[in-house]
């Protein structure tokens, strides 16, 4: 789980940048989003499901590789402030709870 702080005002800049520009890379190596959300306060939640911590961690090397990513932060560099902090957080499913 991703949580973003975003910056209020950049808000639409943030979802168009990351459904054009992210999401698209992230799905081409195998990132599954289980859903994104805006809360009340401006915050941005993103879950997102891997097989194991060890497939995250495959993705996230070939999309740290992939040269649309690279493109995609070239890009965000142009942009305003999107976000002021962010937070990974990684859960596991546990059966009955």
């Amino acid at each position: 789980m991703r949580i973003y702080t975003a910056v209020p005002e950049n808000l639409p800049a943030f979802h168009e940048f990351f459904r054009d520009w992210l999401l698209p890379v992230q799905l081409r190596h195998g990132a599954r989003l289980v859903g994104r959300w805006e809360t009340e306060d401006g915050r941005v939640v993103a879950v997102w499901e891997y097989d194991s911590r060890e497939a995250y961690e495959q993705v996230e090397a070939a999309v740290r590789a992939d040269p649309d990513a690279r493109r995609a932060q070239e890009h965000r560099a142009g942009l305003p402030p999107l976000f002021t902090s962010r937070e990974e957080v990684f859960m596991q499913a546990r059966p009955g709870n």
